[in-house]
C-alpha cells in the first residue's frame, strides 16, 4: 500500500475543464422569473438582499453566477465593501466548481486582487481566491504556477493573517498529493490542520484537513498515527455539532470509522476492526462524493479481506473505473489474486504501472524538478542575512582551515593515545555538531560578498542597509573566531598541552574587563551590570586570563538565551566557605535542573537551533579545574538561569 488518492490524470482533467453545467429548463425559467422580477424591485438594498438569497438557492450554477454579477455591480456602485467581497468570492467559488476556463477564473481574481480593502474579511476573500485560482492550475496539471502562489501566500500572510496561512498550506499539501509527494503533502496538510485550530471557533477547515490527514497517512502506509487524527476527527465533529446539518456531521462520522478500520488491522486487532466497520455501514444512506465513497468501501474491503472472506470483500470494490485512485485499484488487484483471478489481477497492475510511469515520465518529473528549484531561490530571496563581504572570504577560508588542522591534530593525538574507539565515537559527534556551526558563518561570507563589491549591487543598498551587514561582518567573525579558539582550547586540553600562568590579579578588574568585552552583544532591551562584595584591590592568586575567559563563556551563554530582563554578574567571599564566588543570573529560558550536569558535557546543547558548538561550558569546568576551583548551574534558581563559579581565597600556587 504505496498510494491512497490519486485525482484525475491529466488527460481526464482537460476534457472535463471544458465542460461547463449546461442549465436546466426548469433553471432557465427560474432564472428569468428572478431577472423580470429584478427589474421591479424599488432600490438598490432590496436588489442586494433578493440577488443574495436567490443566488443561494441555485448554488454552483450559471444562474447563481448572473446573480452574483449583477449583486457585484449595485454593490460597487453603492461602494458597500461588504457585498463586493462577497459577491467576488462566491463568484470564484461557482466558476471553479462549475468548470469555467482558466482566463475566466484569472478575470475575476484581478478583480478580488487589486481592491483596496484593509479588513480581516478582505483578506480571507483574497485567501480564497489565490486558493481557487490555484485549485485550476492544479486542475489543469500547471503545478510550477500552483507553488509559486502557494509561496506568495506564505511570504505575504505570514505576519498578517492565519486563515491565509493555512491556504497556503493546504494548496502545497493538494499540489505535492497530484505530484506523488505524498510524504510533502503530509507534512503541509498537517501545518494547515495546526493552523486551522487557531483561527477562531469554527472548525469546517479543520473537518476537511483532518480527513486529508488521514488520507496521507493511509497512502504512506503509516496507520500507527490514523487513531490519534481519527479521535481528533471526532473532537471537532463534537464542535461543529451546532453549525451544520445532521447530514454533514454523518459524512464525518463515516469516514471517521472506516480510517479507524486501518488503524486496527494494522494493529491486528479484528474485534475492534469490526467494531469500526459496523459503524461506518450504520452510515451507508449517507451519500459522499465518488472519492471519499471508493475509500470507505476500500477499508470495509480490506477487513473483510483480514478475516478470510475475498468474495464480500470484493463486493465492495468490484465497481470498474480507470480514473480511480490507484490505492482503489490496488485493492482491487489484491482481492483479485486473493479470489484466484490473477489474469484479471495482471491486468489492472499492468495498467497500474502504466499509469504512474507515464505521470512520472510524461508530466511530472520536470514539474518536480522545478519546484525544487524554485523553492531553494524562494528561500535564497527570503533570507537576507545570509549576504557578507568579500573582504570575509579569505579570513573564513583561513579559519576553516585552522578549525580543520586543529580538529586533525585533536584526533590525531587521540588515535597515538590507544583508544581508537573513543575517539572515532568523537569524531563523529564532533563533526556533526561543527557542520552546521561552520557552514553558517562561511555561507554568509560567501554569500554576500558580491554585493558589497559589485557597484551596481552596492548603489543600491542605503547607508543603512551598508551599517547593518556590518554588523553582521562583525558578529561572524567573532562567531569564527569563538569557535576556532574553543576547539583549539579543547585540543590543547585533550593532548595535556594547555597551560596557565599564575599571578596575583584582582576579581573586580577582571569581571568589568569580560562584561566589556562582550557588552555589543547584549540584546536590546536587556539591562547588564556587575556588584562585587569584595574591594577592587582586593587578590587572587590566578591566572586572571582564564578567569576571565569563564566569565565571558558564562555571559555568552547568558545572552544566547535571555531576550528580556537582566543579566547579573556579582562577586562574593560570603556564598560559599573559603572560596572566592562569580555568579552570571540571567532571566531567560533557564536550564532543567536534570540537565545540570549534561550542559557541562562537550558538544551536548540543549537547543539545537542556538549557534555554538557546545564546548564553551565543557570547557570553564577543565579550566575551573586547573585553577582549584569548580562551575555548576544553581538549581535552586528558577528565574532564568544562574552559572557559578567558585575559586580559592588562598594563594596556593597551582602547576602549570
Amino acid at each position: 500500500m504505496k498510494r491512497l488518492l490519486l485525482f484525475a490524470t491529466i488527460m481526464f482533467a482537460t476534457y472535463f475543464a471544458s465542460a461547463q453545467t449546461v442549465p436546466t429548463e426548469e433553471e432557465l425559467r427560474q432564472r428569468a422569473a428572478w431577472l423580470k422580477e429584478y427589474e421591479t424591485l424599488p432600490d438598490d438594498d432590496a436588489r442586494v438582499d433578493s440577488l443574495y438569497s436567490w443566488s443561494r438557492q441555485l448554488l454552483n450554477t450559471e444562474t447563481e453566477i448572473i446573480l452574483l454579477r449583477k449583486m457585484y455591480d449595485v454593490a460597487m456602485q453603492k461602494k458597500c465593501e461588504e457585498h463586493i467581497i462577497y459577491s467576488l468570492r462566491n463568484i470564484m467559488r461557482c466558476q471553479y466548481n462549475t468548470d469555467y476556463p482558466l482566463d475566466s477564473i484569472i478575470d475575476s481574481y484581478k478583480k478580488v486582487e487589486q481592491l483596496d480593502f484593509k479588513s480581516k474579511k478582505y483578506r480571507r476573500a483574497l485567501a480564497d481566491a489565490k486558493s481557487y485560482l490555484a485549485y485550476q492550475y492544479i486542475f489543469e496539471g500547471d503545478f510550477i504556477k500552483v507553488y509559486d502562489l502557494a509561496n506568495e501566500m506564505l511570504k505575504d500572510f505570514a505576519k498578517v493573517d492565519n486563515y491565509g496561512l493555512m491556504k497556503a498550506h493546504e494548496i502545497l499539501s493538494h499540489s505535492y498529493s497530484e505530484i506523488f509527494q505524498d510524504r510533502k503533502a503530509l507534512e503541509h496538510a498537517k501545518q494547515a490542520l495546526d493552523i486551522s485550530t487557531k483561527i477562531g471557533d469554527d472548525y469546517s477547515e479543520a473537518l476537511y484537513l483532518c480527513l486529508a490527514v488521514c488520507s496521507f497517512l493511509n497512502n504512506l502506509d503509516e496507520p500507527e498515527d490514523m487513531l490519534t487524527y481519527t479521535n481528533k476527527l471526532e473532537g471537532f465533529i463534537q464542535k461543529e455539532a451546532n453549525r451544520k446539518t445532521p447530514r454533514e456531521l454523518d459524512y464525518f462520522r463515516s469516514m471517521q470509522h472506516a480510517y479507524a478500520i486501518c488503524y486496527y488491522l494494522s494493529k491486528e486487532n479484528l474485534d475492534s476492526a469490526k467494531i469500526e466497520t459496523e459503524k461506518t455501514m450504520e452510515f451507508n444512506n449517507v451519500e459522499l462524493d465518488q472519492t471519499d465513497t471508493r475509500l470507505r468501501n476500500m477499508m470495509i474491503a480490506r477487513y473483510y479481506e483480514a478475516v478470510g472472506d475475498p468474495y464480500t470483500a470484493w463486493q465492495y470494490i468490484s465497481e470498474e473505473d480507470s480514473v480511480a485512485p490507484l490505492l482503489y485499484l490496488q485493492e482491487q488487484a489484491k482481492v483479485l489474486h486473493t479470489l484466484g483471478w490473477d489474469s484479471r489481477a495482471y491486468e489492472l497492475e499492468h495498467y497500474i504501472s502504466g499509469r504512474i510511469a507515464w505521470a512520472f515520465d510524461v508530466t511530472f518529473s520536470k514539474q518536480i524538478m522545478e519546484m525544487e528549484t524554485r523553492y531553494k531561490l524562494f528561500n535564497l530571496q527570503e533570507e537576507k542575512s545570509n549576504i557578507l563581504t568579500t573582504a570575509l572570504i579569505v579570513g573564513g577560508i583561513a579559519a576553516f582551515i585552522i578549525i580543520l588542522l586543529a580538529v586533525s591534530g585533536f584526533f590525531r593525538e587521540r588515535f597515538y593515545a590507544k583508544k581508537v574507539e573513543r575517539a572515532n565515537n568523537t569524531q563523529k559527534q564532533f563533526l556533526q555538531n561543527m557542520s552546521h556551526e561552520l557552514r553558517t558563518p562561511l555561507n554568509a561570507i560567501c554569500g554576500f560578498s558580491q554585493l558589497l563589491t559589485d557597484i551596481e549591487m552596492r548603489g543600491m543598498l542605503t547607508n543603512e542597509e551598508i551599517q547593518q551587514y556590518g554588523d553582521i561582518v562583525r558578529g561572524n567573525t567573532d562567531m569564527l573566531s569563538t569557535l576556532v579558539n574553543d576547539i583549539l582550547d579543547a585540543s590543547d586540553m585533550e593532548s595535556g598541552k594547555y597551560h596557565i600562568f599564575l599571578d596575583n590579579c584582582h576579581p573586580n578588574e577582571i569581571c568589568r574587563k569580560a562584561i566589556q568585552t562582550v557588552s555589543y552583544r547584549c540584546p536590546e532591551g536587556v539591562k547588564l551590570y556587575y556588584t562585587t562584595d569584595v574591594d577592587d584591590d582586593f587578590e587572587i592568586y590566578s591566572d586572571g586570563q582564564r578567569v576571565q575567559q569563564i566569565i565571558i563563556n558564562y555571559l555568552t551563554n547568558a545572552m544566547k538565551h535571555t531576550t528580556e530582563g537582566e543579566i547579573h554578574v556579582h562577586c562574593s567571599t560570603s556564598e560559599t566557605p573559603g572560596m572566592l564566588t562569580f555568579s552570571v543570573t540571567d532571566t531567560g529560558v533557564g536550564v532543567p535542573p536534570e540537565k545540570a550536569e549534561l550542559i557541562f558535557k562537550r558538544f551536548e546543547k540543549l537547543n539545537i537551533f542556538k549557534q555554538g558548538t557546545g564546548l564553551g561550558l565543557a570547557i570553564c569546568r577543565q579550566l575551573a579545574t586547573l585553577l582549584g576551583g569548580s562551575v555548576k548551574l544553581d538549581t535552586s534558581y528558577t528565574n532564568g538561569a544562574r552559572f557559578i563559579f567558585t575559586h580559592p581565597l588562598k594563594e596556593e600556587k597551582h602547576e602549570a
